[in-house]
């Protein structure tokens, strides 16, 4: 009797083991899409349209009432970046 429950707790140890495995395994992986966009916000357009962004916040910030949004700058950020990220991610696709 004690060699069988010997038996199942060395089972359950190595399905622990090989649990944590898989999360290791898991935590490796990485969103290429992710990657793409961190590289593509370094491009030139990028960082143009995200200083134009950050201008817009700070100036909002700076006012107490104001009926401004920073929507087209937002837009014109995203858009920038998305269109980089367009061209490169399918090449990185299998």
């Amino acid at each position: 009797m004690v060699q069988g429950r010997l038996l199942c707790w060395r089972r359950k140890g190595s399905r622990a083991e090989e649990e944590e495995e898989e999360e290791e395994e898991e935590a490796e992986l990485v969103d290429p899409l992710t990657t793409i966009r961190e590289q593509c916000e370094q491009t030139e357009k990028c960082v143009k349209a995200r200083e134009k962004l950050e201008l817009c916040d700070a100036r909002l910030s700076a006012r107490s009432r104001t009926q401004e949004e920073c929507t087209e700058e937002l837009f014109d950020f995203l858009h920038a970046r998305d269109h980089c990220v367009a061209h490169k991610l399918f090449k990185n696709l299998k």
